[in-house]
């Protein structure tokens, strides 16, 4: 499916390159490193990384470059497309398509898009990989770490308005998504079809003030050949009802998040809260992160605090299943963490970053960090970044 987009996505750019010559082009990228003090896990930016820091220092983490170019047809129609290269779940630098889309704008209120979408769960959604625009090294795992999937196949469209000093925006958005999903902690991979994605995001607020509200739905099937062993396995045994309950097959999911971000004179403020609700053997869970910063210029200190929790616990799981229990223990990602850093303009094309990290897991076989399934322990995570937009 994927191919298919991309390959039609490419005969339309150059076909209406061939009408334009009105091309942007942007390059970004990060050069990072990270130190985690803590043999016992292995920290990465994400889950689709194979590698990162474990009681050594590594540039793998957060260290990507991308290009972003945009094709302006004519007043009303242009088309976008972003591609990155980072370490993946391989171990190797790759370069993929991040996303892309058509793009229709009435100039007026309404604007629509058709191709790969960036999802709406997060406000720096559109951002994730692009340092230069975020305050922080790496989001909230906490919170922009609920939901494996950044991008979808479909459809969005979006309204704007404005009500005296107030603005608004209405998105909508509706499509589907395949991938594969690895499982650090077990050494495993689950291929993931989202299908009847449907998503709505309500922004409001002023050039100080916004807050969002965010909602999406989807059916979704997570198997490998694993899954499948043993679910057959506990629908043999007569296990049903057990299978049923935690079996990943066209299970309706839910995420819900709110956000309020405040940037006023000198103050940054910035807070978001996600819950998931995914009815298998994922667990539902929650999560939020609070920021504060003071901006001197060029130079923002800031503070975060951070904490997911699991709505049902995990780490506890004593079916008659030993598999399943193994399975449902290495769905536990409550952990708590405050991270204290600087940002630092150098121009208007560099910035550098420094932060600090405390991580403390919670409960047993706790965090997003598990190399493998064990005690929890806490971790101590040092990093700087240099980021680059042209």
């Amino acid at each position: 499916m994927k191919n298919i987009f991309f390959k039609l996505f490419t005969f339309l750019l150059f076909t209406l390159s061939a009408n334009s010559s009105e091309f942007d082009v942007k390059a970004f990228g990060t050069l990072g490193g990270v130190y985690n003090d803590n043999s016992n896990y292995i920290y990465r930016k994400d889950i689709f990384q194979k590698d990162g820091s474990s009681d050594d220092f590594s540039f793998k983490t957060d260290t990507v470059v991308g290009l972003q170019t945009t094709l302006h047809v004519n007043e009303n129609f242009s088309a976008l497309l972003q591609g990155i290269a980072n370490n993946d779940y391989d171990d190797k630098v790759r370069a993929k398509v991040d996303w892309g889309y058509l793009k229709y704008d009435s100039n007026e209120n309404i604007t629509l898009k058709f191709g790969r979408i960036r999802t709406l769960y997060y406000k720096n959604s559109e951002n994730l990989n692009i340092g230069y625009s975020n305050l922080m090294i790496r989001e909230s795992v906490e919170v922009y770490g609920q939901v494996p999937f950044s991008s979808y196949n479909g459809v969005e469209i979006t309204y704007s308005n404005i009500i005296g000093t107030y603005f608004y925006t209405i998105q909508g958005g509706y499509g589907r998504e395949e991938l594969t999903v690895p499982n650090h902690s077990l050494n495993q991979e689950a291929n993931v079809n989202i299908d009847d994605l449907y998503a709505i995001n309500l922004t409001f607020g002023t050039t100080a003030l916004q807050t969002r509200v965010t909602y999406i739905n989807a059916d979704i099937t997570a198997v490998n050949q694993s899954l499948n062993q043993l679910f057959a396995g506990l629908r043999a045994f007569g296990l049903d009802e057990l299978a049923d309950q935690y079996e990943h097959k066209n299970k309706q999911s839910e995420y819900l998040g709110f956000g309020i971000f405040l940037d006023y004179k000198n103050i940054l403020f910035s807070s978001e809260y996600g819950q998931r609700r995914l009815n298998s053997f994922s667990r539902d869970l929650h999560g939020y992160y609070a920021t504060v910063g003071y901006s001197f210029h060029k130079l923002i200190p800031f503070i975060t605090y951070a904490k997911s929790e699991m709505d049902n616990v995990t780490y506890g799981a004593n079916t008659v299943s030993p598999i399943l229990n193994n399975l449902l223990r290495s769905q536990n990602t409550a952990q708590s963490s405050k991270t204290v850093g600087i940002k630092y303009y150098l121009n208007e094309n560099f910035d550098i970053k420094f932060q600090y990290e405390n991580i403390i897991p919670k409960g047993d076989f706790g965090s997003y960090h598990l190399s493998s399934l064990q005690k929890p322990q806490e971790l101590n995570v040092f990093s700087f970044a240099l980021d680059f937009v042209f």
